[in-house]
């Protein structure tokens, strides 16, 4: 089962996209930081659209992309009457072209964004090089790319080390339970909700995996595909990352040649 396919039906009730609003607009900060300005842009993992609703307010001309077929038929809803191209592919090795013709160029983007950790669900080193080097075929020349990720600490001491979490509304009700595996510095967070149904409940329940990369690997492989770290922080502030940051955000460009 994918990810999401299930959560997708009360991720905003469950305010889980406010994230995405904080991650937005850090965003149009660490762009006005670097002077940058941005016309087209791609929001990777876009779960609801928020993010995507957000930098189209700004007058970005925005396409999202995710694997959950049910995420985006939410973001649909929410970007309804927008005309935004929606994908459904999974990363790592997507590909957006210019026509549906398969030799057809690949799109350019002014931005690329990838949000709410979603590149820790990549399994290993190569699947993350190869997420970075499709990100790099999709970037223009002096493109931005910017994400975050959580880290090996957050994972150890927030999925590792927490109480299970729960919570209930009128119709939805929610038990989030994780543990970490330090042999292979993964975690899984086991998510169970019961959406009401008329009279009755139905529960819902889902796996998601996460593996935490260091600092010195996830540069070492943007370099290895060609692109810049310009800037490298605990994320949603501009300081530099420390032992026991738990989520740090990369600041990338594309070179201009």
């Amino acid at each position: 089962m994918i990810p999401y396919e299930k959560f997708a039906s009360v991720y905003d009730r469950l305010e889980a996209d406010r994230f995405s609003v904080r991650m937005a607009e850090y965003t149009l900060k660490i762009l006005n930081r670097f002077e940058v300005e941005v016309d087209e842009a791609l929001d990777l993992c876009c779960g609801t659209g928020t993010a995507i609703k957000i930098f189209s307010d700004r007058g970005m001309v925005m396409s999202g992309l995710d694997r959950s077929r049910e995420m985006l038929k939410r973001t649909k809803e929410k970007l309804r009457g927008r005309n935004i191209p929606l994908y459904c592919q999974e990363l790592p090795r997507f590909e957006i072209r210019e026509k549906t013709m398969s030799r057809a160029p690949l799109r350019g983007f002014g931005l690329v964004t990838c949000f709410y950790d979603s590149l820790n669900y990549l399994k290993n080193e190569r699947e993350l090089k190869a997420a970075f080097r499709a990100v790099y075929k999709h970037l223009r020349p002096g493109g931005w790319f910017v994400f975050d990720m959580n880290t090996p600490h957050a994972l150890k001491t927030i999925w590792g080390s927490q109480p299970p979490f729960s919570g209930v509304k009128d119709d939805v009700a929610w038990i989030f339970r994780s543990e970490f595996f330090r042999e292979n510095t993964t975690a899984n967070c086991y998510v169970t909700l019961f959406v009401k149904s008329g009279r009755s409940w139905k529960r819902l329940d889902e796996t998601h995996t996460e593996k935490g990369f260091s600092d010195k690997t996830i540069k070492s492989l943007l370099k290895d595909v060609g692109l810049t770290v310009r800037g490298y922080y605990s994320c949603l502030t501009f300081e530099k990352p420390t032992g026991t940051t738990n989520r740090i955000c990369g600041v990338v460009q594309r070179p201009e040649k």
